[in-house]
């Protein structure tokens, strides 16, 4: 006896037995309960998600010999029929071979005759966006006003090239991509029922790469079970889709962060002894970045579990900054497009990787510490090894007696030698005191955003380091109206833009440009 691939062996027989299209299945159900089913039907979707399965339940359904049932009987003559594709009154056509004018014809021709066996005529027209011009013509007349013992069942992976008319005369249903965790448990179904051995994690695998496509699914678990000897591991999954564990990626990224060149090349190494798809594990990276930025934003997640990579993710979102994560995300999803330029996939992924190691950013290291204020530390003089010069000499009194004028606070920032969240923490600080050595700072609540660890560190350990007169920073939130650098920029860019307005309202020629024209000017 010859084998019967996976797909069509376990193809549902049952409305109860299609997965992740419940929404059709409901309404197809419901109309049938009524037998108000409509004449023509269209069943829309990619490949691989039920189409024609649902076309072929729904011909069950309406000559099943129990009458107009909402689920075929599936032991009757009619549906054993169907099932085996001898019954006489569905009549299958394959848009994409009989797609012309003569074709149709012979197809609305035979239509007049009534049903053989069943109650119902069904015409089952897969790809139907393939037909013709001259054909869809042809079968609009019989689609609006068909003989009462005709239905027709479309279905089609492109919608949008069937015309219109075509369209207003059918019921059209979208059936949707299918979940992964949808496949996963069905091909655990299939499994159990086949008695074959396996790894949860490999049925996952096999999910991810079917994108949604339950017949792909089915077919590289058929692939799966002849390349392992019909026992799946998710090791060998892997190997045969040629897919790497997220360990792998885990590691990379975590090198990345942490600047750890050692672990980066031993990271590097041990994903090029896999020969891995380098596009795939980028999106690995960028998956790993979204679910980030995710905590970083909205918080914890309920389909983050208690395993390893859940706590990896949590720890990451909270010990570095949102615009790194934004970074490494945004290398990891335009590197794809750089590795078809590369000297090899290899190369280019490599790049991409040595890129988010050296694009970081200044605040970028991880918290350590959940205090805001940091103290001067003692230095110890250093022997002096050579004779100063008079003007080295006169440099270095000068550097060593900068003291900060706290009066003149948005203008020594505005020099300081700081960048990313640093600089932008000090443009929305004030100066509420300087005593003694200690530098009281405020900051509005509204800015409270850039009251972050690791920038208030990198802000006092500069402001300790180079101004002589501060020993101590600390920065406390509250309501004033002190000025600082991002609020005078902000003054000087709406004064500006005033002047501009100003200068648009008394130009002539702009004036007379907008009465000719009934013009308006833009403020961009």
């Amino acid at each position: 006896m010859s084998y019967l691939v996976l797909a069509r062996k376990w193809r549902p027989k049952f409305f109860s037995e299609v997965s992740g299209q419940n929404h059709v299945v409901k309404a197809l159900q419901n109309s049938l309960k009524q037998n108000k089913a409509h004449h023509a039907f269209l069943f829309a979707g990619t490949r691989g998600v039920g189409k024609t399965t649902i076309a072929r339940l729904l011909a069950k359904s309406l000559n099943c010999e129990q009458g107009v049932v909402a689920e075929p009987c599936g032991k009757c003559g009619s549906c054993q029929s169907i099932d085996e594709g001898s019954f006489m009154d569905l009549i299958e056509v394959d848009a994409a071979s009989q797609r012309g004018i003569d074709d149709t014809r012979e197809l609305l021709e035979n239509s007049q005759y009534t049903p053989t066996s069943g109650r119902f005529k069904v015409y089952l027209i897969d790809e139907v966006h393939q037909l013709t011009k001259e054909a869809f013509n042809a079968l609009l007349k019989t689609l609006e006003e068909p003989p009462p013992h005709m239905k027709f069942l479309l279905a089609t992976t492109e919608s949008e090239k069937i015309p219109i008319t075509v369209l207003s005369r059918c019921l059209k249903f979208n059936l949707k991509k299918i979940s992964e965790e949808n496949i996963t448990s069905r091909l655990k179904e299939i499994c159990d029922q086949e008695k074959i051995q396996y790894e949860e994690r490999a049925l996952e695998l096999i999910s991810e790469m079917a994108d949604g496509s339950m017949r792909d699914a089915l077919s590289l678990l058929d692939q799966a079970l002849a390349y392992e000897d019909y026992s799946l591991s998710t090791e060998q999954v892997s190997q045969m889709l040629g897919t790497i564990d997220n360990k792998y990626a885990l590691n990379i990224l975590s090198a990345v962060l942490s600047q750890d060149k050692d672990a980066l090349l031993g990271s590097l190494t041990a994903v090029d002894d896999l020969y891995p798809d380098y596009k795939a594990l980028l999106d690995t990276m960028a998956s790993l970045t979204q679910s980030i930025a995710f905590l970083q934003v909205i918080g914890s997640r309920e389909d983050l579990s208690s395993n390893d990579q859940a706590q990896f993710l949590e720890n990451t979102a909270s010990s570095y900054s949102p615009e790194l994560i934004q970074l490494i995300y945004q290398i990891s999803i335009t590197a794809k497009k750089d590795i078809e330029l590369a000297p090899s996939p290899k190369e280019g992924f490599t790049m991409a990787i040595l890129r988010m190691f050296a694009f970081q950013l200044d605040d970028s290291q991880p918290i350590k510490s959940s205090k805001t204020e940091i103290k001067k530390k003692e230095i110890k003089p250093k022997p002096i090894k050579e004779e100063p010069s008079l003007e080295k000499d006169k440099a270095n009194k000068e550097t060593e007696n900068k003291n900060l004028n706290t009066e003149r606070w948005t203008s020594e920032v505005s020099k300081m030698d700081l960048k990313g969240t640093v600089k932008q923490l000090a443009s929305h600080c004030t100066v509420e005191q300087l005593k003694e050595g200690s530098l009281m700072l405020t900051i509005n609540p509204e800015n409270e955003h850039h009251l972050i660890e690791r920038a208030t560190k990198a802000l006092a350990k500069y402001l300790i380091d180079t101004f002589s007169n501060i020993e101590q920073v600390k920065i406390r939130i509250l309501q004033t109206n002190g000025s600082t650098l991002a609020k005078k920029k902000s003054e000087e860019q709406e004064g500006q833009k005033i002047m501009n307005q100003s200068r648009n309202d008394s130009d002539p020629n702009l004036q007379l440009i907008k009465d000719m024209f009934d013009a308006k000017v833009e403020e961009s």
